[in-house]
């Protein structure tokens, strides 16, 4: 069987393709969100005159954060919490702070890859006013605050969240001292999401089929997407007209050098097997096919990248992040052989 040059032509889907819920790493991102807040532990029984307190109100705020990785980021936050009118009294607690919280993120990727559960915990600053005969108190103080929520990433710069964030006791200048819990919905909005490579920018290189990453998985994941799968529906096409007695296919998984060896070296090796299990589920033989993942080895920028940082970084890195599919002329045994005495060397 004679060599064949392969080439595949990828096409860049819209935004709403490439959506995943984590950030790219390095990315600083921001936002706001509005909701229902409600203080707890308000006690009118102390309050002299009042009968009751009215602690339901509109709350929100704003955020800046900076996505670490994948899973952690870290938030700088102004929240408006409301206040409690103490009815006949006329008494009245307002509430408002910055706080600085970690975030902890992970993927729900039995739903889909679009969508992280997160948890954040930090300090809060509160800035509690006491209106009361005309006068006004206010007491600064610190206090812990904890939130519970979901992200939905929309495309790659926006996303949506829903959560509920708890500020524990929060201290007036008074014997009361309320927490407050609050329900929002928010809009993120991504300050330094690197760009998608354009189709142009992919290597056409003998016997072998390149496919950026981005078009075959989310970000840090390594279930394949529908255009993902669209592209190797196309390729099935022609793989499986190899004959097996003359031809190997060996499918690799690189990644760029950002981050651990370890790391790397794991979601090369989990995306190059789910691409090879994908090509056996449309009918490339299985004793014809083989994979592996070399990580961040074989890097196709060099150093070329070495000056940029940020979404820079890893948009020049965007070549070296790719699943490459090659057609060699000789039997899967005969490759794994070959292989096995060039490592021995």
């Amino acid at each position: 069987m004679k060599k064949t040059t392969l080439a595949l032509a990828v096409a860049i889907a819209s935004l709403t393709s490439v959506a995943n819920a984590a950030l790219p790493d390095d990315t600083f991102y921001t936002g706001a969100k509005l909701g229902w807040s409600k203080f707890y532990d308000t006690h009118a029984d102390r309050v002299d005159g009042a009968t009751k307190a009215s602690s339901n109100n509109v709350g929100g705020g704003a955020f800046v954060g900076f996505q670490a990785n994948p899973y952690l980021a870290f938030e700088l936050g102004y929240d408006w919490l409301g206040n409690v009118k103490y009815k006949t009294s006329g008494e009245k607690l307002t509430a408002h702070g910055a706080s600085f919280t970690g975030k902890l993120s992970y993927p729900i990727s039995f739903i889909t890859d679009d969508l992280d559960m997160y948890a954040r915990a930090g300090a809060f600053v509160s800035t509690a006013r006491w209106k009361a005969d005309g006068e006004k108190h206010s007491n600064t103080d610190v206090s812990p605050v904890y939130a519970l929520g979901f992200d939905y990433r929309l495309n790659q710069d926006f996303s949506t969240r829903l959560e509920y964030q708890w500020v524990n006791h929060i201290r007036t200048d008074s014997n009361i001292n309320p927490d407050n819990g609050m329900l929002t919905l928010g809009v993120t909005y991504s300050l330094g999401s690197p760009s998608v490579p354009k189709a142009s920018e992919l290597e056409v290189r003998e016997n072998r089929y390149v496919l950026n990453e981005d078009i075959l998985f989310s970000y840090s994941k390594a279930d394949i997407k529908p255009e993902g799968q669209a592209s190797l529906d196309e390729l099935v096409k022609t793989l499986v007209k190899l004959n097996p007695s003359e031809s190997a296919i060996i499918v690799i998984g690189y990644t760029d050098p950002i981050g651990s060896n370890s790391y790397n070296l794991k979601l090369s090796e989990q995306r190059a097997k789910a691409v090879m299990n994908y090509l056996e589920s449309r009918g490339v033989p299985a004793g014809l096919i083989s994979a592996r993942g070399d990580g961040k080895s074989n890097s196709v920028t060099g150093d070329k990248c070495n000056a940029l940082k940020g979404a820079e970084l890893r948009e020049c890195f965007a070549p070296d992040r790719r699943v490459e599919i090659q057609v060699q002329a000789t039997t899967i045994q005969e490759v794994l052989v070959s292989e096995q005495k060039t490592n021995t060397k």
